[in-house]
């Protein structure tokens, strides 16, 4: 099987457990659906672009679902010794990350204001007084907001600690160019300045880290319910093998 069909499988294999298993869903269980989705989505895409060996456009995707994938594993890596149930913590970890979004609204909301002098003031402001009562409702249930990334690194496992930092670097500069990068696109040969198409890496290597990923999103959705997941890491190292050659 090609890379993209394995994939599929693994995504399809997760969705028709939980169509099948998960009745009725809870809210957690709504927000696991919503992150399979889209990691599916992320997943299809980046592989088509790889096929097209179109590299630049896939680093922009992959640093979109490292950081994805980095938030799921903290909601997922709970203390073992909390009293709460298992999916009630993962569960104020996703409304933890939600906190962060409603703080981060507000802080973009209040320099919209400070910038905007038209009618479009009112509603701006009656965008930030609905984010202020969202997060009031987790004020009162004594959730704090989500910690920023770094934090967040600190309180995972070491291999996420050394992941991150690696891949983000490499990753966001197709994000957020700089002038660095941007010279690089335009190479001086001796003889003539060519203009570079694309970014110099290793089509092979970023088939990797997307493999990679997907097989632990559904690894750690598959966990949460307590699912097997045997079969699809024997086909993740199979795949792993091949791509390492």
């Amino acid at each position: 099987m090609e890379i993209d069909e394995i994939l599929d499988k693994w995504f399809d294999k997760t969705f028709a457990m939980y169509q099948e298993k998960v009745h009725p869903p809870r809210g957690v269980d709504l927000l696991m659906m919503g992150v399979l989705r889209y990691s599916r989505h992320c997943s299809i895409t980046i592989f088509l672009l790889l096929r097209q060996e179109v590299k630049l456009s896939t680093m922009v995707l992959l640093r979109v679902y490292l950081e994805l994938y980095i938030k799921l594993c903290w909601c997922s890596q709970i203390d073992q010794n909390t009293r709460k149930d298992h999916k009630d913590e993962v569960y104020d970890r996703f409304k933890r990350w939600d906190y962060k979004r409603l703080v981060e609204q507000r802080n973009l909301l209040n320099k919209l204001l400070e910038v905007t002098k038209d009618d479009s003031r009112s509603g701006i402001c009656e965008a930030r007084k609905k984010a202020d009562g969202e997060m009031e409702k987790y004020k009162k249930q004594g959730l704090k907001c989500m910690p920023d990334m770094w934090q967040i690194l600190k309180e995972l496992p070491e291999k996420f600690q050394e992941l991150y930092p690696k891949l983000y670097q490499r990753f966001n500069k197709a994000v957020h160019p700089d002038m660095d990068f941007i010279r690089k696109m335009v190479i001086n040969t001796g003889e003539a300045y060519v203009c570079s198409c694309d970014v110099n890496e290793d089509i092979q290597e970023l088939k990797l880290y997307l493999v990679c990923m997907s097989c632990d999103i559904n690894r750690m959705i598959r966990d949460f319910y307590g699912w097997d997941s045997a079969e699809m890491q024997k086909e993740y190292n199979l795949m792993v093998k091949q791509l390492n050659g």
